[in-house]
């Protein structure tokens, strides 16, 4: 006999004996006793019931971090017997082992990257101005809560104090039409103020007899229109003027107030030369 069927023989015996040891029931006939192999291995697969434990009550006696939520840390460089001394798990010498050399993600070995091998589209527009969205049906919930008041005109503050623009920073408050059909719920029409509106939220509106104005506000003007508190009152902004590109959007609905604010910068050639508005601003 060759030692390849030997070793074969045993193999089988050896599964043999694994499969009477967890299964010596299935091997024995109804009405007979088990086999004396699945006797002998049958002690190898009793168990223990389980033993439940009463629960502790928590305190500072037993309060500890379940099992392994805590591993301890490998230390490097501390001897051979922790299996990472000397060479602390790096190899020997080359770029992988020297500080720093994890951080070339990008990098292809010298040749272009593919970041630099596709070609670049689009553009980041610096004069974009983020406008941060409120729905209609939002405003009508805060107004049935009691954290609007309906009878005043609702501006970009009483949106913020109610919660509806937390974490506005530039470019204010764009109303939008949805949730408009609870604007029907309402006993009077709503005088909104923001700085954008879109054309079926201002239509909805207009048509229960309300009004939308818009009104620009740059950052420092924002800040103090939100928090009023922050602001010296000989040091509060005026209102801000829009830029040249904006005037069609906000100079019908601001083109009064700036004229009365900024009355110094409007006056004829007479007034200027008199010096009396230069000593008014």
């Amino acid at each position: 006999q060759s030692r390849v069927a030997v070793r074969r023989r045993k193999n089988m015996r050896a599964s043999l004996r694994c499969a009477l040891a967890f299964r010596p029931r299935a091997l024995a006939a109804p009405g007979r006793a088990a086999p004396r192999c699945a006797v002998l291995f049958s002690s190898t697969v009793t168990r223990k019931p389980y033993e439940s434990k009463e629960a502790e009550f928590l305190g500072l006696h037993n309060i500890a971090d379940n099992r392994g939520a805590k591993r301890k840390r490998i230390r490097v460089g501390r001897g051979p017997g922790s299996g990472k001394g000397k060479m602390a798990g790096r190899g020997h010498k080359g770029q992988k082992s020297r500080s720093g050399s994890g951080g070339l993600a990008l990098f292809e070995g010298g040749q272009t990257p593919l970041h630099k091998r596709l070609p670049k589209k689009g553009f980041n527009n610096i004069n974009r101005i983020r406008y941060m969205a409120v729905n209609c049906g939002d405003i009508v919930a805060r107004i049935h809560e009691g954290r609007i008041d309906p009878t005043k005109t609702i501006t970009t503050k009483s949106l913020y104090d109610a919660g509806l623009c937390n974490g506005l920073r530039d470019g204010g408050v764009k109303l939008l039409a949805t949730g408009l059909e609870g604007l029907t719920t309402l006993d009077g029409p709503l005088n909104i103020e923001v700085s954008h509106v879109s054309k079926e939220a201002k239509v909805a509106v207009e048509e229960l007899g309300g009004s939308v104005s818009l009104r620009y506000f740059n950052r420092r003007a924002l800040r103090a229109h939100l928090k009023p508190h922050k602001f010296h009152p000989a040091l509060m902004p005026g209102p801000s003027i829009p830029p040249p590109r904006l005037h069609d959007r906000y100079l019908p609905y601001m083109e009064k107030e700036l004229l009365e604010y900024y009355d110094h910068l409007y006056a004829g050639p007479e007034e200027a030369a008199s010096g009396d508005n230069v000593q008014k601003a």
